[in-house]
């Protein structure tokens, strides 16, 4: 082989080498990249609308913000990141790659994760109000009502997301667990007899069982029973397109600074996030570092953390951010009050 032929050897297999290193990078890899999401204040409007809206009792003036902190995920069902992109992130020290099964399972679809989102969305905002009612010493009850309707099931056409569970056979209804219960029990192509409340109506309904996808011996019609909070203060939320479930300790401050007067904040800007349970326990959510990397670039001077996640807050907390850690909505209201007092508060402890 000459020189030049030799030259011109070495410069294709460069070039097929190269485009091999640039074919790799752009694959996809199984992992999500978690980066700060947008900010939301809940004492605000999106696109014009107010976030927490009350009606059927007094409200006050409030001031200040109290944020809802969210994280950009990429990675997930219905989008994909590459191996150069799991680099850059990598190296971006307020984004996170993670192994992508820690969040979804292996068959999650992106019809699945978006359901689930919405869903988690509608529970937070169910618990927050109740929780900040009954932190409020105000009247509040629950029933148990259709939070979804499956597509392509049994209760299609007849029953409806709201519609409330009165009887079932006959039997009065007092949990979600026992909808399930009376369902499954019956055998598939069984008839279930239904009394459901309807804006406000009882009406009758009769619902053909089918088997299971994943036990064919047991029933179902095709709903998801969930609690639903019922008082005569007309609490609406409203926070465009965001899901999941870590809205609800905010969405409980925002509420429970309408109700009581005086600002809450006394003017400052404060940001958090959380689940929260009815009765106003907080849980540990994903993504904090993330959200307090975004509270603190809003302008954030406090930021609420689960006390669940003390473990991630420890090491990762961005400069000129106070994180206060919360068991309860108690703790989180007694938290922005003496914050701008500028009383001492509780942090993580290494």
């Amino acid at each position: 082989m000459t020189r030049r032929a030799r030259a011109i050897t070495l410069s294709v297999v460069g070039t097929l080498l190269l485009g091999l290193v640039v074919l790799a990078a752009l694959l996809p890899v199984p992992y999500l990249v978690l980066s700060p999401g947008p900010v939301f204040d809940a004492l605000g409007s999106v696109d014009g609308k107010p976030v927490v809206v009350v009606k059927g009792a007094p409200t006050f003036t409030t001031d200040g913000a109290l944020d809802v902190t969210t994280v950009y995920e990429l990675g997930g069902p219905g989008s994909r990141v590459s191996l150069l992109g799991a680099v850059k992130a990598w190296l971006d020290p307020s984004s996170a790659v993670v192994p992508r099964e820690l969040y979804y399972p292996n068959g999650t679809t992106e019809a699945d994760n978006t359901q689930r989102s919405i869903e988690d969305m509608e529970l937070s905002q169910q618990t927050a109000v109740a929780a900040a009612l009954r932190h409020l010493d105000k009247p509040v009850s629950t029933v148990v009502a259709v939070g979804s309707v499956l597509a392509d099931s049994p209760a299609q056409g007849t029953l409806r997301a709201g519609d409330e569970f009165v009887r079932i056979d006959g039997t009065p209804v007092t949990s979600a667990a026992q909808v399930r219960r009376l369902i499954s029990d019956r055998a598939p192509g069984d008839d279930v007899d239904l009394v459901m409340l309807r804006d406000g109506e009882r009406i009758r309904l009769t619902v053909t069982t089918a088997a299971s996808p994943d036990d064919p011996e047991r029933a179902i019609v095709g709903v998801v029973p969930t609690l639903v909070y019922v008082s005569p203060i007309d609490v609406q939320i409203s926070l465009g397109n965001v899901g999941g479930p870590s809205a609800g300790l905010m969405f409980a401050l925002s509420i429970v600074d309408k109700l009581t007067p005086g600002a809450l904040t006394d003017g400052r800007s404060i940001a958090g996030t959380g689940a929260i349970d009815a009765d106003g326990a907080v849980g540990a959510i994903g993504g904090i570092e993330q959200k307090m990397s975004g509270a603190v670039d809003d302008g954030a001077e406090l930021f609420l953390a689960p006390a669940g996640n003390c473990a991630d807050v420890l090491g990762s907390t961005p400069d000129g951010l106070v994180v206060v850690p919360v068991n309860s909505l108690e703790e989180a209201v007694d938290a922005v009050a003496g914050f701008a007092k500028g009383a001492d508060l509780p942090s993580c402890a290494a």
